[in-house]
């Protein structure tokens, strides 16, 4: 009979403590599956979430200023040295290292301009690269369409030439609906759509089509900031700003991580705990296996003091526990790495408010099998070295007693 055989023997004969011993595996290794898996979507769905954020890098015309105080009194700042942005500088963005990380490159235009004795705000854009930029904007009202009737997405919309978008408070203060016309600084243009309420300062501009903008505020060619949408899960973000910052001299060019930061402090947070936590899950395992390894070595005096009588060498006696201890912890791997994936699905939301099935490129973790089932008997073998030492060391006559 082959060391394998009695191995199994063994485990068939104490199937109980067996599967209770299996169990605690399989407990610590899903713990930690399911948080490398969590973690992950966690990681994948904060990049997909900045990218909805829109623009994640300004560019800014290069400045220099000052701000006085005279006892007290605060002196607005004076900027001199200004630099201009013009669309010269757009092909130098696209001579960067990392240039296939960006996403959408929406140059605007901003300034006042006069409607009916009033003040208003216009921006000036590509329309189609500045509303996939931000797609939480969407139009509650459009020219051509009755009340209530759906609009389609904004950003296939074609926006005629002299078209106006009005944030909804801009509508409401000027008191027009889409489809009427709309005066600046005396040029007539048709209200496009009405933007819904995003309760951001977007609600109080107006948004036209970028050439006619930048004639209308007499600024052909020249741009108040660009905004750069270059998140994407991994990009490197400040190396991308770096390089943009080396290629426009005269720009100012700024990172907006802000918004992020919260977040990835709050995942590596969360990765801290789960990973004490698994330790200690994988602690008890461990525990569990010495435990249940040194019950099975007692019971078998005889059975051992036999084998060490009719010629099993010390060696063999140990590598019949490493044996049993390895089978066992195989199939705790397997089904371990099982629950881990299927607890992730299913407490992953709950859990950190995610939906894993909805983050880009989430795939079943499969590289975590080989890991998983290494680790459960990596734990249990090296729990079980101390029974199978304690076993290898039994004195054959002495266990020859209780035959």
């Amino acid at each position: 009979m082959s060391l394998w055989q009695i191995a199994l023997n063994n485990l068939n004969r104490r199937r109980t403590k067996m599967l209770f011993l299996m169990l605690g595996l399989m407990v610590g290794v899903a713990t930690v599956v399911g948080l490398l898996t969590i973690v992950l979507a966690m990681r994948l769905e904060l990049g997909d979430r900045i990218d909805e954020f829109g623009a994640n890098i300004v560019i800014v015309p290069r400045s220099e200023g000052a701000t006085l105080n005279y006892g007290g009194i605060h002196v607005p700042g004076v900027a001199f040295n200004v630099q201009r942005l013009t669309e010269a500088d757009l092909p130098q963005i696209d001579t960067i290292e990392e240039r296939p990380a960006i996403n959408i490159i929406s140059p605007k235009i901003v300034g006042s301009v006069e409607t009916g004795g009033q003040r208003v705000m216009l921006v000036g854009v590509e329309t189609k690269r500045e509303f996939t930029q931000k797609p939480w904007f969407s139009l509650q009202e459009q020219a051509g369409l009755a009340p209530g009737e759906k609009t389609g997405s904004l950003a296939l919309l074609d926006i005629p030439t002299d078209g106006l978008v009005l944030g909804s408070s801009a509508a409401q203060a000027l008191r027009v609906r889409a489809g009427e016309e709309l005066a600046l600084n005396g040029r007539p243009f048709q209200v496009f759509g009405i933007l819904s309420q995003t309760g951001g300062r977007e609600d109080g501009l107006l948004y036209a089509n970028l050439p006619v903008v930048q004639q209308l505020l007499g600024r052909p060619g020249e741009f108040s900031m660009i905004e750069i949408s270059a998140y994407c899960n991994f990009c490197p973000v400040e190396e991308i700003a770096a390089q943009l910052a080396a290629v426009l001299p005269n720009a100012r060019v700024m990172p907006l991580r802000q918004a992020a930061l919260f977040r990835e402090e709050t995942i590596d947070r969360f990765e801290s705990f789960g990973f004490a936590l698994s330790g200690v899950i994988l602690l008890v395992a461990a525990l569990m296996v010495l435990t249940t390894m040194l019950s099975s070595v007692s019971e078998r005096t005889r059975e051992i003091g036999i084998f060490r009588a009719i010629g099993f060498r010390r060696a063999h006696v140990m590598k019949i526990i490493f044996l049993e201890a390895g089978m066992v912890s195989f199939l705790g791997g397997i089904f371990g790495y099982l629950l881990g994936s299927i607890s992730a699905q299913l407490a992953g939301p709950f859990l950190v408010q995610i939906d894993l099935a909805q983050v880009t490129g989430m795939p079943l973790r499969t590289d975590l099998i080989l890991p998983a089932v290494l680790l459960s008997m990596l734990l249990a073998v090296a729990a079980s070295a101390y029974p199978a030492l304690k076993a290898a060391k039994l004195d054959p006559a002495e266990a020859l007693r209780f035959i």
